[in-house]
């Protein structure tokens, strides 16, 4: 005589209509989160700022944005390495500084050496010279500059540049990247600073970027 084998009592039905309820619930849930997570990431990399669409770089780094040149039909691809919806905080007088940009025809991009800035900087100096010195916007000239001699320069004392915001005048324009107590672009003894937050170099990039979007009109 075989043993038949055990009829599931009620309680165990239930108990495994209850797990599997429960683990429908939760395979819902995981998939409703995973849904809304990748539609933020997207929101993030894929956006529209001020009219202007904006899509992340094939480098990962930095998005790209279309923007009209001028009169143009069709819109030019250019780049930029910020969200411009994190730099709406950075303090700035778009008045002042498309003003100041304009009447300038010569721009120095310049750095004190003892304040020992390093990469960061130098990719600020060339978001600012990316846009300033471009053929089909502002086309001013854009050079690079110490505040004071060094020694610690590839360039010898006597091929380095020097200019100081006692230059910062008659069409030249001397723009001076720094660390401060604030991020902000703002005017001071006539030097147009651009300026990050110490001890974070790369808010100086920060700054650089609200430079630049606000010259082209799509940051106010």
């Amino acid at each position: 005589m075989t043993d038949e084998p055990a009829k599931p009592t009620k309680n165990t039905e239930r108990t495994i209509g209850i797990i599997t309820i429960v683990g429908f619930v939760l395979l819902l849930a995981m998939g409703v989160w995973f849904y809304q997570a990748s539609n933020t990431a997207i929101e993030r990399e894929y956006f529209t700022y001020n009219s202007i669409p904006f899509s992340p770089a094939d480098s990962g780094v930095g998005f790209i944005f279309e923007f009209y040149l001028n009169d143009a039909q069709f819109p030019t691809l250019m780049s930029i390495r910020e969200d411009p919806r994190t730099l709406e905080d950075i303090p700035i007088d778009p008045s002042y500084v498309k003003e100041i940009i304009l009447d300038a025809t010569n721009v120095y991009v310049t750095i004190e050496p003892s304040d020992e800035l390093r990469g960061a900087t130098t990719v600020a100096a060339k978001e600012i010279d990316y846009f300033i010195d471009n053929n089909h916007l502002y086309n001013i000239p854009v050079n690079s500059s110490f505040m004071s001699p060094t020694e610690e320069s590839q360039l010898s004392l006597e091929e380095q540049t020097i200019k100081t915001c006692e230059d910062s005048h008659d069409g030249t324009l001397v723009i001076w990247l720094r660390l401060g107590e604030e991020t902000a672009v703002f005017e001071e003894e006539g030097c147009l600073v651009v300026q990050g937050a110490s001890p974070n170099e790369m808010e100086i990039i920060r700054a650089a970027d609200r430079l630049v979007l606000t010259l082209l009109g799509i940051m106010r």
